[in-house]
């Protein structure tokens, strides 16, 4: 059932659906900030502004079954004859009104909700598989969130590019039909000209939308509840504290994790403990052979942890030396020099001063505390 509206105002976008579109331009830049301009220690906000966008997303698409009648996904899915005719009127820059998404803005829904969901899934995966955190930790590898991270910032480029066209798609359609859409999405009312068909509206049925959001809510905490309840794999294992090696290489620098070295250097450091980066650090031959056993047996390729994927991979011409290997390099290739020369830290290689979790070998992004002075 159709009715001629005249030139008047129309009730479009309800207060659900305004309130997810601010919400989601919100996560999506806090999203973006986090992820490339604020420091790593920021991380723990941007995996919460995943979250958030998993939360929302829910709710979304099961708003798009029962909301008011221009948030239902029935109500812009569009015939392709449509489509290119409203591509045709934009081309001519007499794009036809439509009450709700127009075709082409609904196939811009249709792509962000996709690439969305792909960042949410490698989000997830680099979470669990890089940084050892969140549902997945347990159940996927380093070289799975590695190969996701690559995913993930290329979904993130063409999320800021489809934004941006977006943006001059909503600027467009504004001015060429008349009608600020903007106002539109903020006050949820489009003023349609005369002649407009206007659909009869079909009305929100928000309490079947909460018993589904419910039900799903239930199934995501028993998903989660279950994921939290695996043990974790021998490669995240926490070592128990050496005390021997506390007392014997921690009495003159920070006793590293031995997870941060591959077994060969550990080998070969424990086998010239005479010339020890120029000093002598000679022990008696059991406790050499004890704290050799013990340092090559938990070494870097026994973990599965960022830091010792990362540097596994030491430098050709110093092999021995954390700090001369290629990745803790560039980690740190923005920090002042002055911070290493500050009270709190004094040295490159006094780890625990900024990183609160140094001693499990984890390093995550949300430990780091550079001392102020």
């Amino acid at each position: 059932m159709k009715a001629a509206a005249g030139d008047r105002w129309v009730k479009v976008w309800d207060r659900p659906t305004r309130l997810f579109h601010w919400l989601l331009v919100l996560l999506v830049v806090g999203g973006i900030v986090t992820g490339f301009v604020a420091p790593e220690w920021w991380m723990g906000v941007h995996v919460w502004a995943g979250y958030g966008l998993v939360a929302l997303m829910g709710f979304r698409l099961v708003w798009g079954i029962f909301g008011f009648e221009y948030s239902r996904v029935v109500s812009f899915v569009y015939p392709p004859r449509d489509t290119l005719e409203h591509l045709k009127g934009l081309l001519l820059l007499r794009p036809p009104h439509h009450v709700g998404h127009n075709p082409t803005g609904a196939l811009m829904v249709f792509a962000l909700t996709g690439v969305l969901l792909g960042l949410v899934v490698t989000g997830l995966l680099v979470l669990g598989g890089e940084e050892k955190q969140g549902p997945l930790a347990a159940v996927v590898g380093y070289s799975v969130g590695a190969l996701a991270k690559r995913a993930h910032f290329w979904l993130t480029m063409l999320l800021l590019a489809m934004v941006a066209g977006h943006i001059a798609g909503v600027v467009a359609e504004s001015l060429l039909t008349h009608d600020n859409l903007v106002r539109g999405i903020v006050t949820g009312w489009k003023k349609l000209p005369p002649g407009t068909p206007v659909p009869s509206p079909r009305s929100a049925r928000p309490v079947l939308a909460a018993a589904l959001l419910a039900v799903l809510a239930v199934a995501a905490g028993v998903t989660l509840h279950g994921l939290s309840r695996l043990p974790p794999p021998p490669s995240l294992r926490v070592l128990a504290r050496n005390v021997t090696y506390q007392k014997e290489c921690g009495a003159c620098h920070y006793a590293f994790n031995p997870s941060l070295l591959p077994a060969s250097s550990w080998a070969a450091l424990m086998s010239t403990l005479r010339e020890h980066f120029g000093e002598d650090a000679s022990l008696d031959g059991a406790t050499t052979r004890d704290l050799a056993s013990w340092l090559v047996s938990n070494a870097a390729e026994t973990f599965d942890t960022e830091s010792a994927n990362r540097l596994r991979v030491v430098a050709a011409d110093d092999p021995y030396r954390i700090s001369s290997a290629p990745y803790w390099l560039r980690k740190h290739a923005s920090v002042p020099p002055e911070v290493f020369a500050r009270k709190g830290v004094r040295t490159r290689v006094n780890c625990h001063a900024c990183h609160r979790d140094a001693e499990s070998g984890r390093y995550d992004d949300q430990a780091i505390a550079i001392p102020k002075e």
